[in-house]
């Protein structure tokens, strides 16, 4: 089956971006990112979690965690529900999705800007928590890369989507349309991103899917890095992708 589809998007506004230092990025690196979307420069993310039990409180932080070493931003838990990421577990079947980056600044602060399905196994538990956080810090579906090579069947892709609730543009979005490339940074396509999709075998054209990816790949650690440099990460000279 396909992995529940997360409810990010780029129809919401986008911030001004004077206040993002420009992230750097080299040609090896693995990733795709909005430009437009991500948090300034040594931020203290102030993070709340609600709708929720103190065990799934915890749990959640030790998974969002695993981020934090690859950034230079702070990730600061509050006890209220009024953080810069605002993280509701309330069982109201919307799924596991979350708002790209400082687009949460822009939600209502009595609304949440990410949720997670907490009746899961734990590895697609883990996965959501990682996949999530990563769009909250400006990540993008690495499904989506224009480099992807992922021979999709339309048809089988729209006709399991459809039997999961979702309807075509929804499909579109998540799955087939590549990002703007006026506000993204890309570099080297990464089927073992933990912001990739499942991709199952039979709704492509070759039979060769792409496996569940439970963890934060070396690829994502590289790149979450290049664009919030660690004070222990040499920023590189940059070369984007041109050709």
């Amino acid at each position: 089956m396909i992995n529940n589809l997360s409810r990010y998007s780029y129809n919401i506004p986008a911030l001004p971006s004077p206040q993002t230092a420009a992230p750097v990025l080299i040609r090896h690196e693995r990733g795709i990112a909005s430009t437009q979307h991500l948090w300034p420069q040594g931020s203290t993310l102030n993070i709340s979690l609600f709708d929720m039990p103190d065990k799934a409180k915890e749990y959640i932080k030790k998974n969002i965690n695993l981020w934090q070493p690859y950034t230079n931003l702070k990730f600061n838990f509050i006890n209220t529900n009024d953080g810069d990421i605002r993280i509701s577990g309330k069982n109201d079947g919307t799924g596991n999705w979350s708002v790209i980056g400082t687009q949460a600044k822009q939600m209502p602060l009595h609304e949440p800007t990410l949720h997670i399905d907490l009746v899961q196994t734990a590895d697609m538990l883990n996965h959501s928590i990682r996949h999530e956080f990563g769009h909250a810090l400006g990540l993008l579906h690495e499904h989506q890369h224009p480099d992807n090579d992922i021979q999709w069947n339309k048809e089988k892709l729209y006709s399991e989507s459809e039997s999961l609730g979702h309807t075509k543009e929804v499909t579109d979005e998540n799955f087939l349309n590549p990002p703007d490339s006026s506000t993204t940074l890309t570099s080297a396509y990464d089927s073992k991103s933990v912001m990739h999709y499942k991709v199952p075998p039979h709704v492509t054209t070759n039979g060769v899917g792409v496996d569940f990816n439970e963890d934060i790949s070396e690829g994502d650690k590289q790149f979450i890095a290049l664009l919030y440099p660690p004070a222990s990460v040499d920023k590189p000279v940059i070369h984007l992708l041109a050709d």
